[in-house]
């Protein structure tokens, strides 16, 4: 291909592209999207029997990623949709999630009236009934670092069903027939070798629940996800069908004037833990302070029962705003690990933890933008 066809060929194609992308029509396409990156400063890193301090760039705020969402109205009320999204590293342009190339999202479904069902990889409920308490969403810092799943709430193979039972009362369903059909390198929550769709009915399913009710100035949510285990190539401890990691969320939050204060509790048990039961608990707030600045806080506590592993956080991040889709910020997180425990404050990758006990802080400045 010359020079000249390049040329008309890219012209062809932006010419056509915001056709493509319009919102406003019987079907449409959307393409979206989010970059962040930033730069780490992160102590305590354990080597051998010393410590030292690392610098890394990667994404600090929020998790990058683009996406094609798109709707087909068939009449009546109903519409066909799709869902494709894939997360990567801008530093370095990888695939996430297990180097998917859509592994936050891939399902296509139906909406109307009657709620909303989808089919394929999907957010289960757990994502729905934190989302609204969790401010620091699927960032570095947070409740991240103490329960990375947070991060990761997405099932293979699934079938979902969300649906307004009034204005203000959701209620959702999730069930995976095999929740992770990808192997990841190093182990990960993103990647857990856990395809199911076997005659083993337990064998790598999911299943969750969601009901949240939101009011103009407050809000309350409730969900719960129970995971089975696979065989023995299945990573993270859960090796046998007989073995479960379930969550139970419960949380609220409420608006006074500008600011939002939320709270949030996840009660575990990973039976694929030598210590199974966990209770994290959690409090967020956040408040715009000029124009263009606000502030976030949080103070979370993850505790297990029946031994002295115990880790608290405490993040505090500005932001400022240089348009509605790009913010420059800054986010510090200090963690303080009790007992054995050696989690670190940056879910940033490539992870790097402190010594066992030990505590850490991680310091991110950087910028997000979305499209």
């Amino acid at each position: 291909m010359n020079y000249r066809t390049t040329i008309c060929a890219c012209a062809a194609l932006m010419s056509i592209a915001p056709a493509w992308a319009k919102d406003d029509g019987p079907s449409a396409v959307t393409i979206y999207g989010l970059i962040d990156e930033g730069v780490q400063y992160l102590n305590n890193v354990a080597v051998g029997k010393s410590t030292s301090n690392i610098y890394a760039v990667g994404s600090g705020m929020a998790t990058s990623y683009f996406g094609f969402r798109g709707v087909e109205n068939l009449g009546g009320g109903l519409k066909a949709i799709f869902d494709l999204q894939g997360g990567f590293s801008a530093n370095n342009g990888t695939s996430s999630q297990g180097a998917r190339l859509f592994g936050r999202q891939s399902y296509v479904g139906i909406e109307g009236d009657f709620g909303r069902l989808t089919f394929g990889r999907q957010y289960t409920m757990r994502f729905y009934a934190t989302s609204p308490i969790n401010v620091f969403g699927t960032g570095a810092q947070g409740i991240t670092t103490l329960d990375n799943g947070v991060a990761n709430a997405r099932a293979d193979n699934a079938v979902s069903y969300r649906v307004y039972l009034t204005k203000e009362l959701e209620v959702g369903a999730n069930y995976s027939f095999g929740r992770d059909a990808v192997a990841g390198t190093p182990v990960t929550a993103v990647a857990t070798n856990c395809p199911g769709e076997t005659v083993t009915w337990k064998q790598c399913k999911e299943m969750s629940a969601l009901i949240k009710y939101t009011a103009s100035t407050w809000g309350v949510d409730s969900g719960y996800e129970r995971n089975y285990g696979g065989t023995a190539a299945t990573f993270g401890g859960l090796t046998s069908p007989k073995l479960s990691d379930s969550r139970f969320i419960l949380g609220g939050y409420t608006k006074v004037h500008d600011t939002r204060l939320a709270l949030g509790w996840i009660k575990r048990t990973n039976l694929g833990l030598a210590t199974p039961k966990s209770n994290m608990v959690w409090m967020t707030a956040s408040a715009p302070v000029a124009d263009k600045v606000s502030f976030d806080g949080m103070l979370a506590q993850l505790k297990y029962e029946q031994s002295p592993n115990k880790a608290l956080v405490i993040v505090l991040r500005a932001t400022y705003s240089l348009s509605k889709r790009t913010v420059l910020y800054v986010t510090a997180d200090h963690i303080s690990n009790g007992g054995n425990l050696a989690l670190s404050a940056s879910t940033l990758a490539p992870v790097s933890l402190p010594q066992a006990g030990g505590s850490q802080l991680s310091v991110i400045t950087g910028i997000k933008h979305t499209f």
